[in-house]
């Protein structure tokens, strides 16, 4: 009985450091972002495309070519962030990608290296 505990006693700490080790905690909870022009794989991409809203609850509203996706965020180490969608974007729902915030400029890179640079939206 006593190595159950201390194995799930070592998992129980490992998500406690692990959640305070994403460097975006305190940068995306309530913030609402608008994607500046760009060219993705040859293609243009108007400014304010893409949208993201991040709630302080957890919950994401990510707004890509006109369609709104729901869903939740979670903050990973250092710049990783996971995106649960509640339906399939680009076949799947489970999106994780790199964000890094400098001022009020957020580049979100996603699994293929995709970059898109949203300006914050007051």
């Amino acid at each position: 009985m006593r190595p159950a505990f201390l194995a799930r006693w070592a998992l129980a700490a490992a998500l406690v450091v692990a959640a305070g080790c994403s460097s975006n905690k305190g940068k995306l909870e309530s913030t609402t972002w608008a994607s500046t022009a760009t060219t993705v794989n040859g293609e243009e991409i108007a400014a304010g495309a893409q949208r993201l809203q991040f709630g302080k609850d957890g919950h994401l509203f990510y707004t890509v070519a006109g369609k709104l996706y729901k869903g939740n965020y979670t903050l990973g180490m250092g710049p990783a962030v996971i995106f649960t969608l509640e339906e399939d974007l680009e076949g799947r729902k489970i999106h994780p990608h790199k964000i890094v915030i400098q001022g009020d400029q957020l580049t979100l890179t996603n699994a293929d290296g995709k970059e898109v640079v949203f300006e914050k939206v007051n």
